[in-house]
């Protein structure tokens, strides 16, 4: 056995077998942690009750929301659902989109999205308070292999959206404009962060939703 199953240890890549880490993943008692297995690791994560990463995660969630209702797009977007390609993958992103023809393609009732019944998601971004260089370096290496075509990490600290489009041989490059989201400008969306430091969500919607609309 290569990582405790009675306490897990959090924050850090653990090799584990696939067995191990569904075992961890699908106990009840850690219903309150996220997983992520790639290559063999597995990494367990404490869901974040932090205000500052909770404001965040919102404040995106509804900023993407409003951007695809005003440019009439389909979409469904997810909080911390989990994908799992059995033996391989799992991983479970702070927010998951689905855009498009995918946008209702994951049935209601659905627990854990199976990825080899279910399309992977179109967009899934991290937001990082305490987690960056992990979701700059191993995490975003597992969506490359994945081949998900969109990639945002979310700096807290900083207000930063570090933006990549992957490719579906794997490759990844920087973007500063959204594909998925055509049009919709990262800076946009860290001038809306910048702005929550001192004007509350709906102040920010509302400006948001007239920068869009011009």
């Amino acid at each position: 056995m290569t990582v405790s199953l009675t306490q897990p240890p959090l924050n850090t890549w653990q090799k584990a077998n696939w067995d191990e880490f569904v075992q961890i993943a699908d106990d009840p008692k850690n219903s309150k942690l996220k997983g992520y297995y790639y290559q063999g690791h597995c990494r367990l994560e404490p869901m974040s009750t932090g205000s500052d990463h909770s404001k965040d995660h919102m404040t995106i969630s509804v900023l993407v929301g409003l951007f695809a209702a005003l440019r009439g797009l389909a979409m469904n977007g997810y909080d911390a659902c989990s994908y799992r390609q059995s033996g391989h993958h799992e991983f479970q992103p702070d927010i998951s989109v689905y855009v498009g023809e995918n946008a209702n393609r994951i049935p209601w009732g659905t627990r854990v999205v199976d990825l080899n019944t279910h399309p992977l998601p179109d967009l899934v971004i991290e937001i990082s308070d305490t987690s960056l260089a992990d979701d700059l370096g191993a995490k975003r290496l597992q969506y490359e292999d994945l081949g998900i075509p969109e990639y945002w990490i979310v700096a807290v600290e900083t207000q930063q959206i570090f933006g990549f489009s992957i490719s579906p041989d794997g490759s990844s490059r920087r973007l500063r404009t959204s594909q998925v989201l055509p049009g919709l400008a990262l800076n946009l969306l860290e001038q809306a962060l910048q702005r929550s430091r001192t004007e509350h969500q709906a102040a920010v919607a509302a400006w948001f939703m007239e920068q869009v609309k011009n």
